[in-house]
C-alpha cells in the first residue's frame, strides 16, 4: 500500500528518459540565449550610458531568451528532483527557438561608436560645402541656426543614429555659440557647434562625437579640436567640392 501510494505521488517516467528530454530542450536552449547574448550586453551598456550608437535591441530575441531560460531552469529542477517538468517548460523553450529562428536571421548593423563618429563628421562637411558654396556666391551665410539646421537635416545620415538611455534617438542639432571657442550649455553627439559672424562672411563649425557613451568634440591629427572652416573669399575660384568622407 506504502509503495503503491509512493508510485502514484512519484513521476513513473524513467530516469533514463527524462535525462535524455532534458538534454536535448537544453541543447535547443542554448540557441536563443546564444543569440540573445549580444542584444544583453548591449542593453546593459547602453543603460550604463548616456548615450550609446547604432539600432536598440532586438527585443523579441531577449524575450525569447527569457522564454527559453525559464523552460531550461525548469527542465533543470525537474531532473534535479527525478520527477518530469510540465509540459509548458518544453513549449517555452520551442516558442524561444521558433522565435529566434523567425527573427534572429539578420543581425543589426553595426553597434559602433567610431562609425558614427565618422557617419556625424561626414553630415557636418556636407553642411559645410553647402555653406562654403553659398558664401561665395551670396557673400554672405545666415547668421540664425534655422538653415543650418536644415542643411543638417537634409545631410543628416542614418548611420549617424544615436540614442539616449531610454532608447530614443537623439535628432541632430545645430547650437550656435557666441565665440570661436565657446561650449554649448549641454553637449549632445551629433550636434554641430555653429560659431557665425553677425555679418555673416565667415563661420566655423566643430562636431561633438562619441566616446565612451560621452559627448566630446571630434579631435584632428593634431589633438585639437575639429574645426570647419568658412570665409567669404572674392578672389577664390570656382572649385569642385571634395567627395563625402564616406560612401
Amino acid at each position: 500500500m506504502t509503495a503503491g501510494v509512493r508510485g502514484r505521488a512519484g513521476d513513473t517516467s524513467p530516469w533514463g528518459l527524462r535525462l535524455v528530454h532534458a538534454g536535448v530542450f537544453l541543447a535547443l536552449a542554448a540557441v536563443p540565449l546564444g543569440a540573445a547574448f549580444p542584444e544583453w550586453r548591449h542593453v546593459l551598456g547602453a543603460l550604463s550610458r548616456p548615450f550609446h550608437a547604432g539600432e536598440p535591441p532586438r527585443w523579441l530575441l531577449l524575450v525569447a531568451s527569457v522564454s527559453a531560460a525559464v523552460g531550461a531552469a525548469r527542465l533543470l529542477v525537474g531532473l534535479a528532483g527525478r520527477r518530469s517538468a510540465p509540459l509548458w517548460a518544453s513549449a517555452a523553450v520551442l516558442a524561444g527557438v521558433a522565435v529566434t529562428l523567425a527573427t534572429g536571421r539578420t543581425p543589426p548593423a553595426e553597434r559602433s561608436e567610431q562609425r558614427a563618429n565618422l557617419a556625424f563628421l561626414a553630415s557636418a562637411r556636407s553642411v559645410h560645402l553647402e555653406m562654403v558654396r553659398q558664401l561665395q556666391d551670396s557673400a554672405e551665410v545666415p547668421v540664425e541656426p534655422g538653415p543650418w539646421q536644415a542643411a543638417l537635416e537634409r545631410a543628416w545620415r542614418e548611420d549617424a543614429r544615436v540614442r539616449d538611455r531610454a532608447f530614443q534617438p537623439v535628432p541632430p542639432r545645430v547650437v550656435r555659440v557666441a565665440e570661436p571657442e565657446a561650449r554649448a550649455e549641454r553637449a549632445v553627439p551629433g550636434d554641430l557647434w555653429l560659431f557665425v559672424t553677425p555679418d555673416g562672411v565667415s563661420f566655423s563649425l566643430r562636431v561633438v562625437g562619441l566616446e565612451a557613451g560621452q559627448p566630446v568634440l571630434l579631435r584632428d591629427d593634431t589633438g585639437g579640436p575639429l574645426v570647419l572652416r568658412g570665409l567669404f573669399n572674392p578672389d577664390l575660384p570656382d572649385a569642385e567640392p571634395s567627395a563625402p568622407l564616406l560612401p
